[in-house]
C-alpha cells in the first residue's frame, strides 16, 4: 500500500512541502455526555489522518481523499458550500475562516489519508481542520500559536450545518500526551491528564478490536441519535429551574416527567448514565482496578445496545464472546469516529484466546477484524522530512 508521500507525488507530480500527522481521538467513556454537560475520558491513538500539502501557482484548491478514492476542487474566490462537498466541507470551512481572519490563502494541493478520512462528520471535521490548519500555518508562514489554531478550527464550524468539530476533540488532538488520558468536565471545560494504567508492564492490557464494518455502518443512526438527544435536553432544560445540573438528575425524576416522550426519556437516561460511567471509569483508572473498570465497560455496552440502539449484530456477537471468557475483564464499543471499534481489557498474555474468536467472527460475518494494543498516544505533529521514506 502506498504511503501518503507517494500518493501525493502520483496525484500532483511533486513531493508535499508539509505533512502532518493527526492522531485519532478516542473517547473511552462519555461519548455522548456533552448533551448533559457531563464528564468524558479521552485520549488519542496512533491511527487517524495524515495531511499532505504543496503550493499551487493558481487560486484553486485540489483535494484528494486517498482513503475514499475521491477528489474535489474549488476556487478560493467566492467559496460556497455545496451538498455534494461532504468530507471536503471542512477544507472549504478552513479556507473561509482564514480569509475571514484576513490571512492570505494561496492555492494549494491537499492529500488526506487514514482511518479518519472515512469517519463520521464530527470526527472527520476535527481531524481535517486541525491537520490542515497546522499544515497551512507551516506552508504559508502564518506562525500561529496552538490556542489560535484551536480557535480557528472551532470557529470554522459556523460555515457548515453538519460538519462541525467538537471542542473537546480539538483540545484532545492538540494537547494529548503519550501514555496519558484526559478527564473532561464538559460543564466548565476543565480538563486534567492522568496516567493510563494498563501498560506493557501491567497484568492487564487493553486492545482495540476493529470489526472492519463498512465505514458508514450505523453512522446515520448515530447522527439521528445526536439530533434527538440535543432536542430532548433542550426541552428538559426548559422545564427545570435555572442552574440545574443536568448530569445529576435522578433517573426516577426523568421517568416521572409527563411532558417528555418515552423515547426522549430513554435517550436522556442513557446520556446521563454515559456521563456517570465516565466518572466511575475515572475512579477505577486512577486506582488501576481492571475488574471494576471492566464492569463499567460492560454496563456501558448494555446501555449502548438496549437504551441507545447504537450497535450491530457483528458488534454484539464479539461482545458476547468476550463476556464468556474469564480472562476478559470487560468489552465495550467506543467512539473513534468510526462505528464498530471495541476496546477490551484482557489479562496479559491471554489476548490470543480472544484472538481465536476473531477468526470465528471472520468465518461467520465475512469481515476481517483487526486487533491491536491500545496505549494512549500523543498530539498532532508535523512529520520531519527525514521520516518521509517510511510514510
Amino acid at each position: 500500500m502506498k504511503g501518503i508521500i507517494d500518493v501525493h507525488k502520483a496525484e500532483y507530480g511533486e513531493e508535499p512541502a508539509v505533512v502532518v500527522e493527526v492522531p485519532q481521538v478516542t473517547t473511552l467513556l462519555g461519548a455522548f455526555s456533552e448533551f448533559c454537560s457531563g464528564f468524558a475520558l479521552m485520549s488519542t491513538n496512533t491511527q487517524g489522518l495524515r495531511v499532505a500539502v504543496s503550493r499551487r501557482a493558481d487560486s484553486q484548491v485540489h483535494v484528494l481523499n486517498s482513503t475514499k478514492k475521491e477528489r474535489r476542487k474549488f476556487q478560493l474566490i467566492g467559496i460556497k458550500g455545496r451538498k455534494e462537498d461532504k468530507w471536503c466541507t471542512p477544507v472549504k470551512s478552513i479556507c473561509q475562516v482564514l480569509q475571514a481572519s484576513e490571512l492570505d490563502v494561496p492555492g494549494f494541493n491537499l492529500t488526506i489519508k487514514g482511518q479518519s478520512a472515512v469517519a463520521d462528520p464530527p470526527a472527520i471535521t476535527a481531524a481535517i481542520t486541525s491537520g490542515l490548519l497546522l499544515a497551512l500555518d507551516k506552508l504559508f508562514g502564518y506562525k500561529l500559536k496552538i490556542n489560535s489554531l484551536m480557535r480557528l478550527a472551532y470557529n470554522s464550524n459556523r460555515f457548515s450545518d453538519s460538519y462541525k468539530a467538537r471542542l473537546r476533540d480539538l483540545i484532545t488532538i492538540f494537547s494529548s500526551k503519550p501514555g496519558k488520558m484526559i478527564h473532561f468536565d464538559l460543564e466548565t471545560y476543565d480538563y486534567s491528564f492522568f496516567p493510563y494504567p494498563f501498560t506493557e508492564e501491567s497484568g492487564v492490557g487493553s486492545w482495540f478490536i476493529d470489526c472492519s464494518l463498512p465505514a458508514d455502518e450505523l453512522s446515520e443512526e448515530v447522527a439521528i441519535f445526536r439530533k434527538e438527544a440535543a432536542a430532548a435536553f433542550i426541552q428538559l432544560k426548559n422545564e427545570l429551574p435555572r442552574g440545574t445540573k443536568l448530569r445529576n438528575i435522578p433517573r426516577k425524576e426523568i421517568i416521572q416527567n409527563r411532558n417528555i416522550s418515552e423515547d426522549w426519556k430513554r435517550i436522556i437516561s442513557f446520556v446521563i448514565e454515559d456521563s456517570a460511567a465516565a466518572e466511575k471509569g475515572y475512579e477505577y483508572l486512577l486506582s488501576g482496578d481492571s475488574r471494576q473498570l471492566g464492569k463499567v465497560l460492560s454496563e456501558e455496552q448494555r446501555n449502548l445496545s438496549q437504551s441507545a440502539g447504537l450497535t450491530s449484530p457483528e458488534v454484539d456477537w464479539l461482545v458476547k464472546r468476550g463476556a464468556e471468557s474469564d480472562s476478559v475483564c470487560g468489552v465495550t464499543e467506543i467512539s473513534v469516529g468510526i462505528t464498530g471499534t471495541l476496546v477490551a481489557l484482557i489479562e496479559r498474555d491471554k489476548e490470543a484466546l480472544f484472538g481465536e474468536k476473531l477468526e470465528e467472527y471472520e468465518r461467520i460475518f465475512g469481515f476481517k477484524p483487526v486487533m491491536r494494543e491500545y496505549i494512549p498516544s500523543g498530539s498532532i505533529r508535523i512529520i520531519p522530512k527525514d521520516e518521509y521514506p517510511s510514510i
